[in-house]
C-alpha cells in the first residue's frame, strides 16, 4: 500500500481488452466490440456465400476478418484525431474501440484563448473521418490491381465502401458525430459562445438521429419495396444512441452555462490511494492520522476517503471504512484491502486545478461517469461524487 500511489489507469478509461499503448495513452477493446465483431460477421458472410459459394465454412472466416480490418479502419480514424490533438498540445488519455466504432479521450486541459480552442477542436474533429475518405480512395485504387472475385477483393471493396460511408456519416454536422463537433466549434469561434454552439449542433444531432430512422422506413416504400426489419433496427439502435448522446451534451451545455463560478471544491472530498493486497489497517490509520492533521490553518476534518487500486494498479472502487474498522478493531489475522471494496462504476481523471465548466466539458464525452478522481500530477488527492456535483448544480 502507498498511500501517494498514482492512479496509472487513463482518465477514464473503460474496462477490456488492453491492446497497448500509442501516442502514451492505452489502446482498449472494450468487450462490447466482440458483440459487434458477431454481429458484422453475421451480417456480412451470406453476401461472400453468394458471391464465393465455394469458400464453404472458410466465408465465416474471411467475414470475421472483415470484421477486424473494419475496427481497423476505425482505429486509425480514432488515431487521426489522437496525433492531431497531440499536435496541438493535448494529452491523450485513452483510445477505446467499442460496439459504436470508437472513441479518442484527452486529458482536461484548461485553454484560456476561446478562438484557439474552438480552432484546435475542429481540426480534432475533422481529421478523423477524412483518413476514412482517404481510407476509402486508397481501397478504390487497390480494387485495379486485384482480381475480380478474389478474398482479398471482397475485402477491399467491402472496406471501401465502409470507409467512405463512416467519412460521410461522420462529417454529418450533429453530435456525438465528428461534423456536430466541428460545427459546434465553427460556432464557438464565430460566438465566443461554446454553449450556443453545442445548442445547435446537438439539435442538428437529434434531426440527423430521427433522419436515420426515416430513411430505413421511407426510402424502401418510395422504391416500392417493404422495409427490411434488420435495416431499421440498426438504424433505430443507431439513431437511439445519437439521440441520448446528442441529449447528453446539451444537458452539459447547459449546466456548463450556469457553473462558470461555481466553487469545485465544494464537492470535493480528500482521497488517498491504496493496492487491493495491503493490510486495511495501514491506509485506515494512514487517513485518520490525515484527517485528524487536516489542511493548514484549517480545524481537523473527516478521514479522506480510500480509493482501491487492482493488480494493475487501475482504481475501480473505494474503501467501506465502516466494515474495514470493525474487522481491524477486532482480534484474528488481518484482511486486506480488496476485502472490503465497494467497487464503482465509469470515472473520469482531472488535475486539480480544473474548473467546474471545464470538467462538465469534459464530461460531454464521458456522460455515464459517476465518480472524478481529482489528480495533482501523478498522485490522487481528491474524489467528486458527481452525483453529488450534479445535485449541488441542480440545487443553485
Amino acid at each position: 500500500m502507498s498511500e501517494t500511489t498514482s492512479a496509472r489507469r487513463a482518465p477514464g478509461a473503460a474496462r477490456g481488452l488492453h491492446l497497448g499503448r500509442v501516442l502514451g495513452a492505452p489502446v482498449v477493446l472494450a468487450w462490447s466490440w466482440f458483440l459487434a465483431a458477431i454481429v458484422i460477421t453475421l451480417l456480412f458472410r451470406p453476401w461472400i456465400s453468394d458471391v464465393r459459394p465455394d469458400l464453404g465454412h472458410g466465408a465465416w472466416l474471411v467475414a470475421f476478418a472483415y470484421a477486424v480490418l473494419l475496427f481497423g479502419s476505425v482505429f486509425l480514424h480514432e488515431l487521426a484525431h489522437g496525433v492531431a490533438g497531440r499536435a496541438a498540445g493535448q494529452r491523450v488519455a485513452a483510445i477505446e474501440l467499442n460496439v459504436w466504432g470508437g472513441f479518442t479521450r484527452f486529458e482536461p486541459r484548461i485553454e484560456e484563448d476561446s478562438a484557439r480552442a474552438a480552432s484546435t477542436s475542429f481540426v480534432i474533429s475533422i481529421v478523423g473521418p477524412i483518413v476514412n475518405i482517404v481510407l476509402a480512395g486508397l481501397g478504390w485504387a487497390g480494387l485495379q490491381f486485384t482480381q475480380g472475385g478474389s478474398v482479398a477483393w471482397l475485402l477491399l471493396i467491402a472496406l471501401t465502401f465502409a470507409n467512405l460511408a463512416l467519412g460521410v456519416i461522420n462529417l454529418l454536422p450533429g453530435i456525438p458525430l465528428d461534423g456536430g463537433w466541428a460545427l459546434q466549434a465553427l460556432m464557438w469561434r464565430a460566438t465566443r459562445s461554446q454553449y450556443r454552439g453545442t445548442v445547435v449542433a446537438s439539435w442538428v444531432g437529434r434531426l440527423i438521429a430521427a433522419g436515420f430512422v426515416g430513411w430505413a422506413l421511407i426510402a424502401p416504400l418510395l422504391a416500392g419495396r417493404r422495409p427490411d426489419l434488420v435495416t431499421v433496427l440498426w438504424m433505430t439502435a443507431i439513431a437511439v444512441m445519437l439521440w441520448v448522446s446528442a441529449g447528453d451534451a446539451l444537458v452539459h451545455a447547459r449546466r456548463a452555462r450556469r457553473m462558470e463560478t461555481y466553487d469545485l471544491s465544494r464537492v470535493i472530498q480528500p482521497a488517498i490511494a491504496a493496492t487491493g493486497d495491503a493490510d486495511v489497517e495501514a491506509p485506515l490509520a494512514y487517513a485518520d492520522r490525515a484527517g485528524a492533521a487536516g489542511a493548514p490553518g484549517t480545524p481537523p476534518g473527516p478521514p479522506p476517503l480510500v480509493v482501491v487500486l487492482d493488480p494493475a494498479d487501475l482504481p475501480y472502487g473505494l474503501l467501506d471504512r465502516h466494515a474495514a474498522s470493525q474487522v481491524a478493531a477486532g482480534p484474528g489475522p488481518g484482511a486486506q484491502v480488496k476485502d472490503f471494496v465497494r467497487p464503482f462504476g465509469a470515472w473520469i481523471g482531472v488535475p486539480r486545478d480544473i474548473t467546474a465548466p471545464h470538467l462538465l466539458e469534459s464530461l460531454t464525452h464521458r456522460p455515464k461517469a459517476q465518480f472524478c478522481l481529482v489528480m495533482d500530477g501523478s498522485t490522487l488527492t481528491g474524489v467528486i461524487d458527481l452525483q453529488e456535483f450534479f445535485d449541488e448544480l441542480l440545487a443553485d
